[in-house]
């Protein structure tokens, strides 16, 4: 095989540390490198990136506390598509603890190094990282561009041929299988594998084939048997936590992934799976440090999202709404305040680029907070107070605030509105997180037999209305009024039909006249709508003569 030629060949390297630098790129303009590209942190790497491609790029796994890190880069920059299929991508770190190592080759990198190493031993492992991706760039291309047919057929004309990467393509292979719905075929090719004891890998496919053909006992003795092989699978260990899941079995799901988050703790999806078997169990203490995980691996990530900031903050409030002494609900709901006001200046927010409005969703979260204490006018006033300013701000509802407008819109009895948003929300594009679906579903389930009440009085008391049957849509009304107290709309026809009733009559009925005074007076002081407000002021002119 001849020697790797480096001097035609375009390098990236990324460390922040500048002696390693200069040493590092002095190393590789001795193995012939004539275009090198240094730089000290990911963000000026991924401008790099963005303007031409690389052959290789050689990141430090650390590169500074708070700034992205080297295996978040190489995620960021395969998901946008930043490098070319046949690019190597190499970590070097001097760190050799457990939870970052696994970390990073999570991520699968092509090769990983650990400082110190001398310059034979550098070359050597991108000369080898060189040969395996130009040998398997048929199918690395195709996997590019998405066409994963193409790819599974290159994968196989590489197997039948005399090739040294036979097993590498072998477990793609299963893979590609995998990402195509083919579990049957990907179960068929890994039986056709002989086991041994040096292919671990062999073991965890077959778990994970197994998982996908919903075969669970079958998945967890084969994770299992993969873990006796190498206690630090932890890709067995999320197997096992799924399976266990899947067939209801809370205590063995805690114990897998509590492990394998201990073994690998820097995984972002990792920890999305750990709050949804969190939830399942009834344990929403839980999702309160798994969500600030999620979202602290979110920072610097491919995957920011204030989203999860925002389930951060609404995690406290999911606790502190099954709680039965006032004191713990008050702590909970202090928790989120709190952290929603540290996390408002933070410089990572100043950066955003998501449609998210820091007022909007904090009038939001203090209305659940104001329901939960029994201020249900308060919380009307907080809720309106985000509507308003949604119409007034943003030309549509933005769909990370969505869920809690919704949510506090149904708990309200405002569900007419509530309903339109969930018409916006089922047409995005976007797919909630398990955690803000779950929200969202709660308040659905617990104010469903409300809702179908509510309307279910006031549609009768507005056709009473039409019908110039005044009292029996007064009745109707204050029926549907008892399911949804703060519901303006119900409360304006309440309003509405009263002024008829009081019309009816030269003397007017001193309990009615009471009731209709204390409404239009509740009313006149409450924020609302700009809807609501004109249908008020129609109203008030014949109010006025009755007050």
């Amino acid at each position: 095989m001849p020697k790797l030629d480096f001097s035609e060949k375009r390098i990236l390297i990324i460390d922040d540390q500048r002696p390693f630098l200069a040493l590092l790129k002095g190393v590789l303009g001795s193995a012939g490198a004539k275009s090198i590209v240094a730089t000290h942190s990911c963000e000026s790497a991924l401008t790099f990136c963005r303007k031409e491609k690389f052959d290789f790029i050689i990141c430090d796994l650390h590169l500074g506390g708070n700034k992205k890190n080297g295996f978040e880069f190489l995620e960021e920059v395969r998901q946008r598509r930043l490098i070319h299929p046949a690019t190597v991508f190499m970590i070097v770190s001097a760190d050799a603890q457990r939870p970052m190592v696994l970390g990073s080759l999570e991520k699968q990198p092509d090769e990983y190094v650990v400082k110190p190493f001398s310059q034979a031993q550098l070359v050597l492992r991108l000369d080898k990282a060189y040969q395996r991706k130009l040998a398997l760039a048929p199918v690395y291309t195709e996997m590019f561009a998405d066409n994963y047919p193409a790819a599974i057929k290159q994968c196989k004309a590489i197997i039948d041929g005399d090739s040294r990467y036979q097993e590498v393509c072998g477990r793609l292979l299963a893979e590609l299988y995998w990402h195509c719905g083919q579990y049957q075929a990907a179960q068929q090719w890994l039986d056709s594998y002989a086991e041994n004891t040096t292919r671990t890998w062999l073991t965890v496919a077959k778990a994970q084939t197994a998982l996908y053909l919903q075969h669970y006992p079958q998945a967890i003795e084969l994770a299992n048997l993969a873990l006796k092989k190498n206690n630090l699978l932890v890709e067995a260990l999320d197997i096992l936590a799924q399976a266990w899941f899947a067939l209801d079995n809370q205590v063995e799901t805690e114990a897998a992934i509590t492990r394998a988050i201990k073994m690998s703790p820097l995984s972002f999806e990792r920890h999305l799976k750990a709050c949804t078997y969190a939830r399942k169990n009834g344990q929403l203490d839980k999702i309160i440090h798994y969500s600030q995980t999620i979202w602290e691996c979110s920072k610097r990530s491919v995957h920011r999202d204030l989203s999860h900031l925002c389930s951060h903050i609404r995690s406290f409030l999911d606790v502190a709404e099954e709680c039965q002494e006032e004191r713990q609900r008050l702590r909970y709901q202090q928790e989120a305040l709190y952290t929603l006001q540290r996390y408002r200046h933070a410089e990572t927010l100043l950066r955003s680029d998501d449609e998210f409005d820091f007022d909007i969703f904090e009038a939001l979260v203090k209305a659940r907070i104001d329901f939960q204490n029994g201020k249900l006018f308060s919380a009307k006033q907080n809720l309106t107070l985000a509507q308003s300013t949604i119409q007034t701000r943003v030309d549509s509802p933005p769909f990370t605030l969505l869920p809690d407008s919704i949510a506090n819109l149904l708990d309200l009895g405002e569900f007419e509105d509530a309903e339109s948003l969930n018409k916006i929300l089922a047409k995005s594009s976007k797919i909630l997180d398990d955690n803000t679906s779950a929200r969202l579903q709660q308040a659905t389930r617990k104010n469903a037999v409300q809702k179908e009440s509510f309307q279910k009085y006031n549609k009768e008391g507005i056709a009473l209305y039409s019908e110039g049957k005044f009292d029996a849509a007064y009745e109707a009304f204050t029926t549907a009024q008892s399911f949804a107290p703060v519901n303006v709309g119900i409360t304006l026809n309440l309003l509405q039909c009263s002024i008829r009733l009081l019309q009816k009559t030269k003397k007017p009925d001193s309990a009615l006249l009471a009731s209709s005074r204390k409404i239009y007076r509740q009313l006149a002081n409450t924020t609302m709508l700009a809807k609501h407000q004109e249908k008020l002021n129609a109203l008030s002119a014949d109010m006025q003569e009755y007050l």
